[in-house]
């Protein structure tokens, strides 16, 4: 009898040619530009797949071949490449491809949606898809606008999460670095609750005194200041990039009070939301 060939298995990554972390361990949300991971692999990512994350590849400008489980996709930017988790996949990219890979932790994703998001979210990562954007120049326009800002706001997000720990070996500096990082967390996961900071200050097990210097150590701002910071944020997204009417935006945001709201964005931007809507072209 002939010898029977192996079979390889398809390889298994966190995120293409890493090995996989648990889910307690890895960022739920990571983008990076197409360009910086495929130069490394002569743009050749080969078969792989992701027990985690789920994908979304914009593709700007320049060619991509893809594979996606038994179906293969030829196209040219601008386009988008939806991959769910556990879709076995590969990709051959141009020199000259521009773009962005977005990889998120799906369910942790639809948990901090929006109810009315979270079933159009759900059925956009059923199943893999190739989607050519060259006839909608409108939707691949607003696509890169906002890729382009959640791109630097990680590289940001990135950097104040670690740069407090960069050349300090000091114990003291390395646990308000982690207090900060579980403040920041908490903040992200209730900053729409309008929790007061004695409530984040018991979550992570400190008095608000102690919470507040540790801050203003770290940041330079106070407890209040960083939470009002992030609601500040996504406000200006919400204005930037939706279509909602600034009473809705409130309303979305936990403002029961559309003047309060008002004065709230002003203090943040400078601008009342309608002014600010009108300089970003909404």
């Amino acid at each position: 009898m002939s010898a029977m060939r192996s079979v390889s298995p398809i390889p298994n990554f966190s995120l293409y040619g890493e090995t996989p972390v648990p889910a307690s361990r890895s960022d739920s949300v990571h983008i990076e530009d197409i360009q910086s991971r495929s130069r490394k692999y002569l743009w050749k990512i080969g078969t792989h797949r992701h027990g985690l994350l789920s994908q979304c590849l914009w593709v700007a400008a320049g060619p991509v071949a893809a594979v996606l489980d038994d179906a293969r996709a030829v196209l040219s930017g601008p386009a988008v490449i939806v991959i769910p988790a556990g879709t076995v996949h590969s990709f051959k990219f141009g020199s000259d491809t521009q773009g962005y890979v977005l990889s998120v932790d799906l369910a942790q994703l639809i948990g901090a949606a929006n109810p009315a998001h979270r079933v159009p979210i759900e059925s956009l990562y059923a199943v893999p898809r190739a989607i050519d954007l060259r006839a909608d120049a409108a939707t691949s326009l607003r696509l890169g606008q906002l890729l382009e800002m959640l791109a630097r706001e990680f590289i940001l997000w990135i950097l104040a999460m670690r740069a407090p720990r960069l050349g300090s070996s000091d114990p003291a500096v390395a646990l308000d670095a982690s207090r900060l990082k579980r403040f920041r967390t908490l903040i992200e996961s209730h900053y729409l609750e309008h929790w007061p900071v004695r409530r984040y200050a018991g979550r992570l097990g400190v008095s608000e005194t102690s919470l507040n210097r540790v801050c203003r150590r770290m940041t330079g701002g106070t407890a209040f200041e960083l939470i009002q910071q992030r609601l500040g944020l996504e406000a200006r997204r919400r204005l930037a990039y939706g279509a909602l009417a600034v009473v809705a935006v409130a309303a979305e945001l936990g403002f029961k009070d559309p003047a309060y709201f008002s004065r709230f964005f002003r203090r943040q931007s400078g601008f009342s939301p309608v002014e600010f809507r009108r300089r970003h072209g909404g």
